[in-house]
């Protein structure tokens, strides 16, 4: 429940970032299954982390690429101190294309 990205996802997140620029739905597809390939994501991560401005539309994506993507509820604190209920993203199997 802690409202910070942890320091290797963040290390992480700014490697993704150079390497998928543009705010395109390609662009956060992209990255955020660059991210799902290394780690489970939750929506703030995404959001805060990788510019994904709707993390559940580009899962939604993916999912309809052929990429398993498992959904686990957790609770997490904002920045305010507000808990959300978020969703956090497994990547359980890939495919052999993008």
């Amino acid at each position: 429940m802690n409202k910070k990205i942890p320091p290797h996802k963040k290390v992480a997140f700014t490697e993704i970032n150079q390497q998928f620029t543009g705010d395109g739905a390609k662009q956060q597809c992209a990255r955020l299954l660059r991210a799902l390939r290394l780690f489970s994501i939750n929506t703030f991560e995404a959001s805060r982390g990788l510019g994904v401005y709707h993390p559940p539309a580009r899962i939604l994506q993916l999912r309809k690429k052929g990429f398993y993507i498992e959904t686990v509820w957790q609770v997490i604190e904002a920045e305010n101190g507000d808990k959300h209920r978020v969703g956090c993203y497994v990547l359980r199997r890939d495919v052999n294309h993008e």
